[in-house]
């Protein structure tokens, strides 16, 4: 097992579908993040804005106090 400490950090997702712009048309899904620590929260427009929002998160994370497993 891996001892090296790690970073952690939850996020709240939440989706939803909305009515297509015509009638038949499919749901389309949101999607919003929200930060249990500091009550923030961002929308996205598609999963495809949301996967990109989370790579460049990731990427980069705020800085935390290290946990240990």
């Amino acid at each position: 097992m891996d001892n090296r400490p790690y970073h952690h950090h939850s996020f709240i997702l939440s989706l939803w579908a909305e009515g297509g712009a015509r009638p038949n048309a499919p749901p389309v899904w949101r999607f919003s993040l929200e930060d249990p620590h500091t009550d923030q929260r961002r929308g996205f427009k598609d999963l495809a804005e949301l996967m990109r929002f989370l790579e460049e998160w990731a990427a980069v994370p705020p800085e935390e106090p290290l946990m240990d497993e």
